[in-house]
């Protein structure tokens, strides 16, 4: 009743007294026992930090948890600044990748670009070559055709045909000459072997001064450009009577041969 007068004397009311839990106190029986631990005394304050930071809290004070050593900010800060920082390192290390990304697409593009380029001077180098071989060829041609212009000019009605024909044989000589400088040289083939690389048999002829199997007449010349046949020669094969093997080989080769040709 005293207590109650007091409070009534000192204007509060009895409700107005707030029931504040009674705690144990920890701190004096946790003192009195000896042996304890460095852990254990740390793990002691912060149980009693946190009790008497409830109980304020409990009694509607306004209350700073750092105030009773409770580091509730620092510790999410460091947890903030351990995201962070992981972020930033992945961060970074996409900033790297794209880097060297479009470093290797600009190097992909350049390579492209410059095969590009190359595959056009490849081209235009083939064609110029291309072109300066038949200028050559021409320009080896055109003696032998000033020659022919000139005989024309020359003959006429009234003309000698011996004199035409030693013209047309000096004409046809210097067409040869101008081929063999470019390359192309004719093959001979009278009184050669039949060879199927070289010379196609139109027909089988009698000739007793030569042997079987060989050349008797050059129907149409054939011309080689190094070990190279550009056109092979006409020919009639020798088969003289009674002796058919030789000529059916030869049949047989031409044959052989212009399957390769079709093939």
């Amino acid at each position: 009743m005293s207590s109650e007068n007091e409070d009534i004397s000192a204007g509060k009311k009895p409700g107005d007294v707030k029931n504040i839990p009674k705690t144990t106190e920890t701190d004096d029986s946790m003192s009195g026992q000896g042996g304890l631990t460095e852990n254990e005394e740390e793990s002691s304050a912060r149980v009693n930090a946190a009790k008497a930071f409830f109980r304020a809290m409990y009694a509607g004070d306004e209350v700073d948890a750092e105030q009773y050593g409770m580091n509730v900010g620092t510790v999410r800060a460091s947890n903030e600044k351990g995201i962070c920082s992981s972020c930033d390192n992945l961060s970074a290390q996409i900033e790297q990748l794209e880097a060297k990304s479009n470093e290797l697409e600009g190097l992909y593009k350049r390579m492209a670009a410059d095969f590009e380029n190359y595959r056009k001077r490849i081209e235009r180098e083939k064609e110029e070559l291309s072109g300066l071989g038949v200028q050559k060829a021409v320009e080896a041609i055109l003696p032998a055709l000033d020659d022919l212009d000139r005989a024309q000019s020359s003959f006429n009605h009234k003309s000698e045909i011996r004199n035409v024909i030693e013209s047309m044989k000096l004409i046809a000589d210097r067409f040869t000459r101008c081929l063999e400088q470019i390359g192309v040289k004719p093959l001979n083939t009278v009184g050669q072997t039949f060879d199927p690389r070289l010379h196609q048999p139109v027909q089988q002829v009698k000739a007793p001064d030569l042997p079987d199997g060989s050349i008797a007449h050059d129907l149409r010349r054939g011309y080689a450009m190094g070990d190279k046949v550009i056109r092979p020669a006409l020919v009639n094969v020798v088969g003289n009577e009674g002796d058919t093997a030789e000529m059916s080989r030869v049949e047989k080769a031409d044959e052989q041969d212009n399957s390769q040709e079709d093939s």
